[in-house]
């Protein structure tokens, strides 16, 4: 029985199939290098998702917030501002009523226009109440010395202001003889006329033979263009016929040098 059971053995020894050595290491090393692959292939490519929702949305979404901060920061500053205004509004107001009336006042004083007869009718006026004789009455044409556009001139809203505004001047010089008292007098009778007269330079010299002064006095007309003033001739009819003595260089000499006698005779006594 024994021997049967070792034939039986041997047989069924015979029969089983020999098994390669190393094949299920293979197999099993096969495996896990596709499952790295595997996980390093989905690891590449989510970081790429990952590098391109950052780049394309991101970084896109970033910016417009930086935009839209910016933006609100603008429009922040520019509420305060306005509150600022809205909270002044009344000290506003006023001190734009007060730099209209300001406005007004001074375009007041400028006439609408400097000519000719504005300059003799001075010289006139001046030589009815001083002894003043006049060797020459120098004129120039007038010229712009300053523009105000129409734009500016119409947002200050002031009546009687509806054009460019244009300030002008007419330069004159009067060359003549007087003496002291009577410059004194004549300066004054410039700085009260009705025009709005500058003074430019007073140049005189003295006579040595009669003691007058002899020079000129040159002088700037201005005038404002465009205000609703109009211009008004000076009277001057009475002058036509002319003067008898325009110049009266006699009674100049003659007033110094009885001015002059007197001194003398008060001196010597």
């Amino acid at each position: 029985m024994a021997v049967k059971k070792e034939k039986k053995e041997k047989s069924l020894n015979e029969k089983k199939p020999k098994e390669k050595k190393g094949g299920s290491l293979n197999i099993a090393k096969l495996k896990n290098y596709f499952n790295k692959n595997t996980f390093l292939g989905i690891t590449l490519v989510g970081l790429l998702a990952v590098v391109v929702v950052y780049v394309f949305i991101f970084m896109d979404y970033t910016e417009r917030t930086e935009i839209v901060e910016a933006e609100n920061r603008d429009l922040k500053a520019k509420v305060n501002e306005l509150q600022e205004y809205a909270d002044n509004m009344e000290m506003y107001q006023s001190e734009i009523s007060e730099m209209k009336t300001a406005i007004e006042d001074i375009i007041a004083e400028y006439p609408a226009d400097a000519r000719e007869e504005d300059i003799i009718m001075l010289a006139v006026q001046i030589q009815e109440r001083n002894a003043i004789a006049y060797d020459a009455l120098n004129m120039e044409a007038a010229e712009g010395v300053y523009t105000i556009p129409y734009d500016n001139v119409r947002l200050a809203s002031i009546e009687g202001l509806d054009g460019e505004l244009t300030f002008a001047k007419k330069h004159a010089v009067y060359v003549n003889t007087t003496n002291y008292d009577n410059l004194k007098t004549v300066v004054e009778q410039i700085f009260d006329s009705d025009n709005r007269i500058g003074i430019n330079s007073i140049v005189y010299a003295k006579n040595e033979e009669n003691g007058t002064l002899e020079g000129s006095i040159d002088l700037n007309f201005y005038s404002a263009v465009g205000t609703a003033k109009e211009y008004v001739v000076p009277d001057i009819a009475a002058y036509l016929s002319g003067a008898s003595d325009l110049f009266q260089s006699d009674k100049v000499a003659s007033k110094n040098n009885v001015g002059e006698e007197n001194g003398e005779e008060t001196q010597e006594d």
